[in-house]
């Protein structure tokens, strides 16, 4: 599961290690400290650290206090459903509404391109064909926005 977890953080474009550390609190009865963290998963401290921020900020992790410890110790928010809402909101809407900025930046400079002679019509036509193409793409993604919430 550790590894899965991983995998799946990087393929979402975050650090591997981030995936590694929810997938082991995931399955961990205890609480992990940070240096349990490093011991385990074979990780350098200052990831650790970054990745136990970043599942802090997006509601993953809770930090709890472990009798007789000085050292703060971690444990997983058990409803996944919070936690993919707080990653949606955070991570995913705002990069749709940043990449759909870019689109729109991206046609105005190809007009302005078109309009100073600096491409042929047929290189407008397959580049203005291709930015519609994945403009279209990604306003698909951004259809699926109120299901992701109204499922979670």
């Amino acid at each position: 599961m550790v590894e899965t977890s991983g995998r799946l953080y990087q393929l979402l474009g975050l650090p591997r290690s981030t995936g590694q550390i929810y997938g082991l609190l995931y399955f961990s009865v205890p609480p992990l400290s940070l240096d349990d963290l490093v011991d385990q998963l074979g990780i350098s401290k200052a990831s650790a650290s970054m990745g136990v921020r970043q599942l802090l900020s997006w509601g993953a992790l809770r930090q709890v206090w472990v009798p007789g410890q000085r050292r703060d110790f971690y444990e997983i928010v058990p409803d996944l459903g919070a936690v993919v809402r707080a990653s949606f909101n955070d991570f995913v809407r705002p990069r749709l509404v940043s990449s759909q900025q870019r689109f729109d930046r991206m046609k105005d400079g190809l007009d302005a391109e078109y309009r100073a002679g600096l491409l042929t019509r047929e290189e407008y036509r397959i580049c203005s064909a291709r930015l519609k193409h994945l403009s279209k793409i990604q306003r698909r993604i951004s259809s699926l926005t109120p299901l992701v919430q109204r499922f979670f």
